[in-house]
């Protein structure tokens, strides 16, 4: 199923929605057979969930249930952009040919990942931010996150490949603008038109908390920041892992190496967007490396 799922004719003819369903039914027979026998709780816990459920990217057991349908949309006149009052006094803004319904749909998903018990949750409460926290949010797209701790940090850098979050960016932080440097620029090796050397712009700034949420593009980005998070004496990090089977083991290798003590968010995640889907299916969402 992985081969036809990702061959590009079968994509073709068939209509995304049926794609969908298949692919997960045969992800779900595949799960359940890989893991029927663990005795591990966390494991359980989700074989439980996807009998009940089905396949969910983040199949853990939340601590309240999400309703997209609840959340009001709203158009700001001025910015002539619909936005989303995400947290009290903090609306949250978003692309121009985003439909309501789309827009729901991907604010759901973005309480839904910073549900307490979700395993894409990036802080805790021994794992968090400071008024001396220097934050580069590397594939901020909407920026929720640094929405969520704008008011407790020094400053935030906002680092998104797609320019069309631009203009949603700086109307979502027009308040913070002292406090937000925002580069529309994919984060790289190299300068150049569309990217930019992140670890040379960061080399003086102070950073002291990076999370990193690339849909894939870890290695790159991880690779330009080698020397910075080696040569820093303090530093946390939130870096997702659930993208790729080896991210979790290679990047808690790699941190350790330099000292950083690991440990990660709660649960997996069952990250069925990649077409080839193989072992380990259920994977760690959050790895959190923190160095003082």
């Amino acid at each position: 199923m992985q081969k036809i799922n990702a061959n590009p004719f079968y994509r073709l003819i068939v209509p995304k929605s049926l794609r969908t369903y298949l692919w997960k039914q045969f992800l779900k027979k595949k799960i359940l057979k890989e893991y029927s026998q663990s005795s591990d709780k966390e494991i359980i816990e989700i074989i439980s969930n996807i009998n009940e459920n089905g396949i969910k990217i983040i199949s853990s057991t939340l601590s309240m249930d999400y309703r997209e349908d609840k959340i009001e949309v709203l158009f700001d006149k001025i910015f002539k952009l619909k936005y989303v009052n995400y947290k009290k006094d903090k609306p949250i803004y978003f692309q121009k040919k985003w439909s309501k319904s789309k827009i729901q749909k991907a604010l759901n998903q973005l309480y839904i990942e910073q549900d307490i018990n979700s395993p894409h949750r990036y802080l805790t409460d021994d794992f968090n931010v400071d008024k001396n926290t220097i934050v580069a949010d590397i594939g901020c797209a909407e920026a929720n996150f640094s929405l969520d701790i704008v008011d407790k940090v020094k400053h935030i850098y906002l680092f998104e490949t797609n320019n069309v979050w631009e203009e949603p960016l700086k109307a979502t932080f027009k308040k913070h603008k002292d406090k937000i440097t925002i580069v529309n620029k994919k984060f790289s090796n190299t300068d150049s038109k569309n990217s930019i050397n992140g670890s040379k712009f960061l080399k003086d700034k102070g950073v002291n908390f990076l999370k990193i949420d690339v849909d894939g593009h870890e290695d790159e980005v991880m690779s330009n920041l080698e020397e910075l998070i080696s040569e820093s004496k303090k530093m946390k990090i939130a870096l997702c892992t659930y993208h790729s089977n080896n991210d979790f083991y290679k990047y808690s290798t790699l941190l350790q190496k330099y000292k950083y003590n690991i440990s990660h968010s709660n649960g997996f995640m069952i990250f069925y967007w990649d077409k080839k889907l193989d072992k380990p299916y259920l994977r760690r969402g959050v790895l959190r490396a923190e160095k003082n």
